[in-house]
C-alpha cells in the first residue's frame, strides 16, 4: 500500500514554501533516533478548536488517570504559523495534530517529523485504519502520523418517509444512481438539492463533486497523480470528470433551481428543501456536518427523518469499488521520549476515541472502533458506511496549491456551472494557473 508520495504532498496548499530549520531527531536520516526517558508530561497542539476538542480533552484525561502521564492539549488559532515558528525555533511541541497531510510531509522533508515505524506498531495501525488514510503521510514506506479524527464527505442524504413511500431504492452502483435520477424525474420529482453559494469561498461544493467523480471514474491512483500535478489538470480523465458532473447539474430538472439556483443558494440552506413536506428534492450530497443545518425538529429524530448512504462507486470502466472522500486530523510526533511514545500508541489504538465519540460530531478513522460508543444512531450509521469503503482519499483541492485548490479550481467550476466555460476550457485555465 505504501508508496512514495512526498512529491505529491509537497505541493499542498500554502505550506509548500515553508522551510523548517529545526534541529530535531530524524534530521540525520537515522530514523527516530534513541528514545529518551520522559519527564511525565506531554504537550500537544493542534488546529482543533476548543469547542470541538472537549471530547479529546476528556480522552486525554482518561489516559492520564490510567498512566500518570500528564497530557495537555492547546488549540492554536493559527496552527500553520505556530508550528512553523516553534519547529524553526527549536521548541516543537511533543505532538502536533495536523488538519492536512501536506504540512506533515513538509516536516518529513526537513527531518523534523519522526518516522513512527521506529516507535509504534505501524503494521497494526495499517490493519485497522480505513484503507488509504495513511497513504498521504507515508513516505518511502515510513508512516509519519496517526489519524485521530475523520470527516466523511461522500454522503448522500434523503428523506426517509417519502423516499420509501415512492418505492425508491438506495443505489449500489453509479449506474443505479443514474437510473434513480431518471426515475425521479419521470415521477415529476427533483433528484438533487445542490447549493454552492459560500461568499468568497463559493465553488468548493462543486470541486468536491468533481473530486468524488474523479475517484470513481479514474480511480485513486490517477486521483493521486492529479492532486500532485503528475498529470496536467486538463488531462482527459479530469475533463471527463468535470463533464460527468455537468450531466448532473446541467440536466434539466435534475437539480432544484437548475444551475442558477445552485449558484445562488447558500450551501447550508440547500439541504432544507430535502426535509420539507413535501420534499423539494430527494437527494443531497454533503459531509456529515450538514445535519447541523437541518431544522431542530428534524434533528430531534434524525433516523426517522433522514437516511444516508455513500455516493456509490463501481462506475462502468472506472474504479471497481466504492471510495470515500474526506478529511481528518493527524497526530505526528516531534519529540522522541518514552511518554510521547506511550501517547502515540494510545492515539494509534482502535479503542481511542470512546470519550470523544460520546460527545458527538466525531468519527473514528479505525474500522475496528466500537460503534456503540457513538452518541447518535446517525453517527453509528456513518461510521459503519465509511468502514465499508474500499479506499479513502483526502479532499483533493486541499492537497493542491492554495492558488489552485482554493482559487482557480473554485472559480472555474463556478464558471462551468454558470455556462461561461466548457469543461475543457475550464480545465485548461486551471492548468495554466498551476504551471508556475
Amino acid at each position: 500500500m505504501a508508496r512514495r508520495r512526498r512529491s505529491a504532498i509537497a505541493l499542498a496548499g500554502i505550506t509548500t514554501t515553508i522551510l523548517f530549520t529545526g534541529c530535531l531527531a530524524g534530521e540525520d536520516d537515522e530514523g527516530a533516533g534513541e528514545t529518551e526517558d520522559g519527564d511525565g508530561s506531554v504537550e500537544i497542539i493542534g488546529a482543533i478548536p476548543e469547542e470541538e476538542a472537549v471530547g479529546l480533552v476528556k480522552e486525554l484525561e482518561a489516559f492520564t488517570e490510567d498512566t500518570g502521564i500528564e497530557v495537555s492539549y492547546t488549540a492554536s488559532t493559527d496552527f500553520t504559523t505556530e508550528i512553523r515558528t516553534r519547529v524553526s525555533g527549536g521548541d516543537p511541541p511533543d505532538i502536533a495534530l495536523f488538519p492536512q497531510p501536506g504540512l506533515v510531509t513538509d516536516l518529513v522533508d526537513t527531518g523534523d517529523a519522526l518516522p513512527l515505524n521506529d516507535l509504534i506498531d505501524t503494521d497494526d495501525l495499517e490493519g485497522h485504519i480505513v484503507p488509504g488514510f495513511l497513504d498521504s503521510v507515508t513516505v518511502d514506506d515510513e508512516v509519519y502520523a496517526v489519524p485521530v479524527r475523520m470527516a466523511a464527505k461522500s454522503l448522500v442524504w434523503y428523506p426517509v418517509p417519502e423516499f420509501e413511500e415512492a418505492g425508491y431504492q438506495v443505489p449500489e452502483t453509479w449506474a443505479d444512481l443514474e437510473a434513480l435520477q431518471e426515475q425521479m424525474r419521470s415521477d415529476g420529482e427533483t433528484p438533487w438539492c445542490l447549493g454552492a453559494e459560500s461568499g468568497a469561498d463559493t465553488g468548493w461544493v462543486y470541486t468536491d463533486w468533481v473530486e468524488e467523480i474523479m475517484l470513481r471514474t479514474a480511480g485513486p491512483d490517477v486521483y493521486d497523480d492529479w492532486t500532485s500535478h503528475e498529470i496536467p489538470f486538463d488531462d482527459d480523465a479530469v475533463v471527463e470528470a468535470v463533464e460527468q458532473f455537468g450531466e448532473i447539474v446541467h440536466t434539466e430538472g435534475n437539480v432544484r433551481g437548475g444551475p442558477d439556483g445552485s449558484l445562488n443558494t447558500p450551501f447550508g440552506e440547500s439541504v432544507l428543501p430535502l426535509v420539507e413536506d413535501p420534499p423539494g428534492c430527494f437527494m443531497h450530497r454533503q459531509a456529515n456536518f450538514i445535519t447541523t443545518f437541518m431544522p431542530e425538529d428534524v434533528q430531534a429524530d434524525l433516523p426517522a427523518n433522514v437516511g444516508v448512504f455513500v455516493l456509490p462507486g463501481d462506475v462502468e470502466g472506472g474504479f471497481e469499488g466504492t471510495p470515500v472522500l474526506g478529511g481528518g486530523d493527524l497526530a505526528a510526533a516531534l519529540v522522541n521520549d518514552s511518554d510521547v511514545v506511550e501517547v502515540m500508541e494510545f492515539l494509534a489504538s482502535s479503542d481511542f476515541g470512546a470519550e470523544w465519540a460520546a460527545e458527538g460530531g466525531w468519527l473514528s478513522p479505525s474500522v475496528e472502533f466500537d460503534t456503540s460508543n457513538y452518541a447518535t444512531e446517525i453517527d453509528q450509521q456513518i461510521a459503519e458506511l465509511v468502514s465499508q469503503a474500499d479506499v479513502f482519499r483526502f479532499d483533493g483541492s486541499d492537497l493542491m496549491p492554495a492558488a489552485v485548490g482554493a482559487g482557480t479550481f473554485w472559480d472555474e467550476m463556478v464558471a462551468f456551472v454558470g455556462g461561461e466555460q466548457d469543461a475543457g476550457d475550464a480545465a485548461t485555465a486551471i492548468e495554466e494557473s498551476w504551471r508556475d
